[in-house]
């Protein structure tokens, strides 16, 4: 009895391991955290670095203010469309890079491969723990020395109303491990004790940290079930015009057909500008500071871990329109600037202050936030330029090739 018991919870042990390395719901149309963008972000880019990392790389992270030009230059300099989750590999940025590098360095020197970490909605808590996942696999713990991150911030990045908390985000949900859980119980001090015990019990079981998704798959194929045994019982779908109503045809709230694309000359999807600027007003208001502080100590965590392992790091306070920084407590942007600034100074992090008059018009934006397509292009090649100048030349040219 006690023999057949143990095997059976070796058993159970065994498939949620296998679950939580293998991610099967990542192949299930539903929507669910591992057909999000951060999942995928992170697999796109680990296989094609499994392809070859002796040259080095540079990621570029950050919010949807660096996915919207990064992705709508690179899908210009391609010409043709791609999957928005499923292609993170930025060959505009690795031309633009290798001229930058060829006018500084005075030899022609070929680019280490570039890639989109950032992901929209990511919080400075998200990019630590996505930077965490990408380098040691890469490239060994301690041993960073080709790899350059262009971490694109702003405000929102450490303050936002909209996000919950720091075990809420799915970067956290899928990437984060056992020895991130100090840093977590510190940073977010209301966590009761059950929720800390969850916390502990999601990194320890992937059927336990997908509940909501196993939850909502149940869900869809019991009312499928339904609806094919009793025909006479109709659900709410969403209908081709996204209009929510009971009808036969549709898709159920959940369920998920196909990825988002990229297409040239297209804008990623947003809001209006007056939806977007409706959003951010209460994201920024009010002014929550232990909201603010624990994000900032997640900055302050990422740039000493880039330290330790040796990557070079380019920090950069990205553009905003006018409109939308007046949309911020008095003062506050004032703050986030000199926070920023003298940290990066703390760690010998160069810092480059991108919002100014040259970017932040409001024709410069599709809805006050994002920038346009027409912009995305020079902007790319402005951050290239940029690169190119800082260390992270340095970091480039002792990986890059002579060719």
């Amino acid at each position: 009895m006690v023999s057949a018991a143990c095997i059976a919870a070796c058993l159970v042990a065994a498939v949620d391991i296998a679950f939580g390395v293998g991610h099967p719901l990542a192949s299930i149309n539903t929507v669910n955290t591992d057909k999000g963008e951060s999942y995928n972000t992170v697999v796109a880019i680990k296989k094609d670095m499994d392809r070859g990392t002796s040259a080095g790389a540079v990621f570029l992270l950050g919010s949807s203010l660096m996915v919207a030009p990064a992705l709508q230059c690179e899908a210009d300099y391609r010409g043709q469309a791609f999957k928005r989750f499923h292609d993170r590999r930025l060959t505009s940025f690795e031309s633009y890079l290798s001229e930058a590098l060829k006018r500084e360095s005075a030899a022609r020197v070929a680019a280490p491969k570039s890639y989109l970490l950032a992901v929209g909605g990511e919080m400075a808590s998200d990019a630590y723990i996505l930077t965490k996942e990408i380098l040691p696999p890469a490239f060994g713990k301690g041993n960073a020395a080709n790899t350059c991150i262009v971490y694109g911030i702003a405000p929102r990045d450490f303050h936002d109303n909209l996000f919950p908390r720091v075990d809420a985000s799915p970067v956290f949900r899928i990437f984060g491990k056992l020895e991130d859980l100090p840093q977590l119980f510190a940073a977010e001090p209301t966590l009761s004790s059950d929720e800390q015990k969850s916390a502990c019990v999601e990194r320890l079981s992937s059927f336990y940290r997908y509940r909501s998704d196993w939850q909502k798959l149940f869900d869809i194929r019991a009312k499928r079930i339904i609806e094919k045994c009793l025909p006479f019982v109709v659900f709410e779908k969403y209908s081709e015009s996204l209009a929510l109503k009971q009808q036969k045809k549709g898709l159920l709230p959940g369920e998920a057909i196909g990825t988002p694309l990229v297409v040239p000359q297209i804008a990623l999807d947003h809001e209006s500008v007056a939806a977007t600027q409706d959003e951010y007003k209460r994201r920024y208001n009010p002014l929550k500071p232990a909201k603010y502080q624990t994000q900032f100590s997640y900055f302050e965590r990422l740039l000493s871990y880039c330290q330790e392992n040796k990557a070079t790091l380019l920090v950069v306070n990205m553009p905003l329109s006018r409109d939308n920084v007046a949309l911020m407590p008095q003062g506050s942007y004032k703050t986030y600037l000199t926070s920023t600034s003298q940290l990066c100074e703390k760690y010998g992090v160069e810092f480059v202050d991108l919002n100014n008059a040259t970017w932040n018009q409001q024709t410069n934006f599709v809805d006050a936030v994002h920038l346009e397509p027409a912009v995305s292009k020079s902007f790319m090649q402005k951050l290239a330029t940029l690169a190119a100048k800082s260390n992270l030349a340095v970091a480039s040219g002792r990986s890059a090739k002579e060719i």
